[in-house]
């Protein structure tokens, strides 16, 4: 009886000895990409687009001259998550399709 017992305790001491340890904790949290100074997109080149249509043409041309990767264009009413990505610009229109706001993140 006591042999049936120790054979499935050494079983599963044998294969808790092939587990991996814990991944080490990181020893500084990650940083966040800087917002001013490091952030890829120039607000300061999106002052002419407000009050313009937000057609294709013209979100592209504000992407070009920001120096942003990507456009989002926020129609009213619409859900948008509120990530702030430094390569993004998001463009706010009314129902029309005009430019309300234009900004980077």
């Amino acid at each position: 009886m006591r042999i049936s017992l120790l054979l499935p305790a050494a079983c599963l001491f044998s294969l808790g000895a092939c587990a991996s340890p814990p991944a080490p904790a990181p020893s500084e949290p990650p940083q966040a990409a800087p917002v001013d100074g490091g952030a890829a997109c120039r607000p300061e080149a999106l002052e002419g687009f407000v009050g313009q249509v937000a057609s294709e043409a013209v979100v592209k041309k504000a992407v070009a001259e920001s120096g942003a990767r990507h456009a989002r264009v926020a129609k009213p009413g619409m859900a948008m998550t509120m990530d702030f990505r430094q390569d993004r610009l998001t463009i706010m229109v009314d129902a029309q399709n005009r430019i309300e706001s234009i900004s980077c993140g």
